[in-house]
């Protein structure tokens, strides 16, 4: 089996531990809490690799919620060219290729609008660029697996809209991540508001969304 097929395999099984179990648990009276409260990240998994990989699920719904599903290739309003759920084509090129093809669809032909993704694929590159979207953030955001899935994927859509890597905008964000750190969420939400990410029209939905979930908090 493929690395990337692998990959896809134990993302999946990841979400099944994150949301499966726990359902299954409050069900039969083990957890008797909400399962929402079940949804933060385990501290298991904090420094061991595993950025994030208990969020990818709901990293996923709160990506598609932004960026919407597009079975063909369109210009990203952020510059870049995408297909599915913001799924950048012009980003890591390689590794895009090597994705694309392990869903059985040819780069070239999907970035040139020749042919277009069904949901399955859309869906499975949408798992890996939700992992991928966790782990870039963790690089700029050092506290990320210490939030909950929430606002895990905050940083997460802020990284995915960004683009590259290298383009995501810590020093614009500076203020936000040191309240969040604090667990100061409130304080977070209003520092992201005087973001220069915020101040454009481009991100004016996403940021209020991203200002909600900072004033609710973990």
């Amino acid at each position: 089996m493929a690395r990337l097929e692998v990959q896809l395999v134990l993302l999946v099984a990841a979400i099944a531990v994150a949301f499966i179990t726990p359902a299954l648990a409050a069900r039969t009276g083990v957890i008797r809490q909400p399962i929402e409260k079940h949804r933060n990240v385990h501290p298991f998994f904090r420094g061991r690799g595993w950025t994030g990989v208990l969020c990818v699920a709901e990293v996923s719904d709160y990506l598609e919620k932004h960026e919407g599903r597009h079975d063909c290739a369109y210009d990203h309003p952020n510059g870049f060219r995408a297909v599915g759920v913001g799924y950048n084509l012009d980003d890591d090129v390689e590794t895009r290729k090597s994705e694309l093809s392990a869903t059985f669809a040819d780069y070239e032909k999907v970035y040139k609008g020749d042919k277009c993704l069904n949901n399955l694929q859309i869906s499975g590159l949408l798992l890996l660029d939700s992992k991928r979207a966790l782990d870039r953030a963790s690089e700029s955001v050092k506290p990320l697996n210490d939030f909950c899935c929430s606002v895990q994927a905050v940083f997460a859509d802020i990284q995915h809209a960004s683009g590259a890597a290298k383009d995501f905008p810590e020093r614009d964000l500076r203020k936000v991540i040191e309240k969040a750190a604090l667990q100061e969420y409130k304080g977070a939400a209003r520092e992201l508001e005087k973001t220069q990410f915020c101040s454009t029209s481009e991100n004016k939905n996403r940021c209020d969304d991203h200002y909600d979930r900072f004033e609710q908090g973990c």
